[in-house]
């Protein structure tokens, strides 16, 4: 599997032709959270029930690729740096979850030199990390990517990610597995391995259920879209939602509104070139059949969305755009009347933007991390929108 720092081929490609998106304006201003020494890479955030907010990503030092922890406590400034995971090794992909007892947890990969890698969890709780617990066998043969981590209503967790030997002749599955009373379940496959699966993910419903996407085709290619629905430990038999009037796609997230409908947002590409930002609104089994297209009439590419909605039904979306010479985090406000024409989050002025995690807190604002840079120059920033 590629190495997660690279970048896309399609940064160097040009871009296509059109309009820009509208100037800066309703964000903070952006604030960079990733130090001087090693930058910042494939951040997360997450709020937590007293309007904390967690921010974690990984640093490039000379000790390896490690991840590092931020908090901000109401009123309060962002805390240093502080590691978690293992001191040394590639820790990559961190995903992270804020509980509603004031811990968090993250999920993360560690590749071995040979690029074999595992599975791992840690939690935070009194203002520390819990030593590495392996989610994954560890085989010097196999390889993981893409975990995700959620809660469920009992309390206990749900893992997602792909897998496979690292061999040509074999091909990524999507897995997931369950930690009841305290023990997980036995890995079940999502996906059949006759294509690579990619991108895994997991959110939680605000009931405890949740929604599991991957997406499965050839690596950088136009790829098809699944979601399925995980509820007391049982997962339904997945769900295309790149059948039309869907559309096909990659990196699907999760947004679940008051009124109990639940929002997917994914991206795609077209022979390589990531074209199009998707959003579609319902239930598994009774989706719309309007696949919304905020990034439409705009030029450039448009990748990596995330969606959030707060306990008002405001719906928000950001995703990188990619321009050539001009290059930014985009959002996009739906209030209930459709969505708005795009913005920039912000006017960081070099690099590209990507891999952005959105969070809505219980006052209703929302808050937004991100990568930016150039190859093997990365750093995290973050902005907050309140409407």
């Amino acid at each position: 599997m590629q190495d997660p720092t690279g970048f896309p081929v399609f940064h160097s490609w040009p871009a296509p032709p059109g309009p820009a998106p509208g100037p800066a304006g309703l964000w903070t201003s952006a604030e960079r959270l990733s130090g001087p020494a090693g930058g910042g890479y494939r951040p997360q955030i997450a709020a937590g029930p007293d309007g904390s907010l967690h921010a974690v990503y990984y640093s490039r030092l000379d000790a390896g690729d490690l991840i590092m922890h931020r908090l901000r406590r109401p009123g309060g400034d962002w805390s240093a740096e502080a590691p978690l995971g293992f001191p040394e090794g590639r820790n990559w992909g961190p995903d992270l979850i804020a509980l509603a007892d004031g811990s968090a947890v993250v999920a993360f990969d560690h590749a071995k030199p040979n690029f074999s890698s595992q599975g791992f969890v840690t939690t935070w709780a009194h203002g520390r990390w819990s030593p590495p617990e392996a989610l994954t066998p560890d085989d010097p043969e196999g390889e993981i990517g893409s975990g995700h981590i959620a809660d469920m209503a009992t309390g206990d967790l749900a893992y997602v990610w792909i897998g496979k030997k690292m061999d040509p002749a074999h091909r990524f599955r999507a897995h997931a597995r369950w930690r009841k009373g305290g023990a997980w379940t036995a890995p079940q496959a999502l996906s059949d391995g006759r294509l690579d699966a990619w991108h895994s993910n997991i959110e939680r419903r605000p009931d405890g259920s949740a929604l599991v996407g991957w997406d499965e085709g050839v690596g950088g290619g136009q790829t098809t879209l699944y979601v399925a629905e995980v509820r007391d430990g049982q997962i339904s038999a997945p769900e295309d939602l790149s059948r039309p009037p869907g559309k096909p796609g990659e990196r699907a997230h999760f947004a679940f509104g008051p009124d109990g409908a639940d929002h997917v947002a994914w991206f795609h590409k077209e022979r390589g070139r990531p074209l199009h930002i998707y959003v579609r609104s319902g239930k598994p089994g009774a989706w719309e059949d309007v696949v919304q297209t905020p990034a439409e009439g705009l030029g450039g590419f448009h990748f990596d969305p995330d969606i959030a909605v707060n306990d008002d039904g405001v719906r928000v979306i950001v995703w990188g755009w990619d321009a050539g010479a001009d290059a930014e985090l985009l959002y996009s406000i739906d209030r209930g009347q459709g969505w708005e024409a795009p913005h920039r989050v912000a006017r960081i002025g070099w690099g590209k933007p990507g891999l952005p995690s959105l969070v809505t807190d219980r006052s209703g604002a929302f808050h937004v991390v991100w990568n930016q840079g150039e190859r093997g120059d990365n750093h995290v920033y973050m902005a907050t929108l309140r409407l």
